[in-house]
């Protein structure tokens, strides 16, 4: 229905982002990857994508084609709905989950929160060939989200599916880790928590 939205970005966290088009603010879930990519007040475009559950519709947006593409790949897969699929967005580029899926790497889509050993399975089961084939333009740099905090995590992870008091544990567990992770920016919470 709708394929694009070029607009101002009038907000953006970890895991949503509203652009203002023509006067209209469309709320949009995005991955972690898209998050990165979009700036406050700036006028951007991001390829969309209208996901309608039980009657309960969610415009997710992505900042490449390619990464719209996969979403929808993944989506058609039973079990997977948007929290999974932007979940597995956030935590590897379209480049690297195609080539997890192709080469069956079962293991690294289980280290992603929601995927457990059937669904890994059944999306490398189901979408092996078509990643294969599926050519996805080369990563761009990565840009850290500045200046965030553990509560931005934390209301990311809520959004990919976390309970409240489950993400605010995971994310202050990664945060005593003496490995610096106390001082890390909310990409990179979010990113060590979905690997747990």
């Amino acid at each position: 229905m709708y394929d694009h939205l070029v607009g101002d970005v009038v907000e953006k966290g970890p895991s949503r982002a509203v652009l203002r088009c023509g006067g209209v603010g469309y709320e949009c879930r995005v991955s972690l990857t898209t998050a990165t990519q979009l700036e406050v007040g700036r006028t951007q475009q991001v390829f969309t994508l209208l996901h309608v559950v039980d009657g309960t519709p969610s415009l997710l947006a992505f900042a490449t084609r390619d990464e719209r593409d996969l979403a929808r790949r993944l989506l058609a897969v039973s079990s997977v709905g948007p929290a999974v699929a932007l979940a597995l967005l956030s935590v590897y580029a379209p480049a690297q989950l195609a080539a997890a899926i192709a080469r069956d790497d079962v293991a690294a889509l289980r280290r992603v929160k929601g995927i457990g050993q059937k669904i890994a399975e059944r999306l490398c089961l189901e979408l092996r060939d078509a990643m294969a084939a599926f050519h996805t333009a080369a990563d761009g740099p990565t840009v850290t989200l500045p200046g965030q905090s553990a509560d931005d995590a934390v209301a990311a992870l809520v959004t990919l599916g976390f309970s409240e008091k489950d993400a605010r544990d995971k994310v202050e567990r990664v945060r005593r880790r003496p490995d610096g992770a106390a001082a890390a920016d909310t990409e990179t919470l979010v990113k060590a928590v979905l690997q747990m």
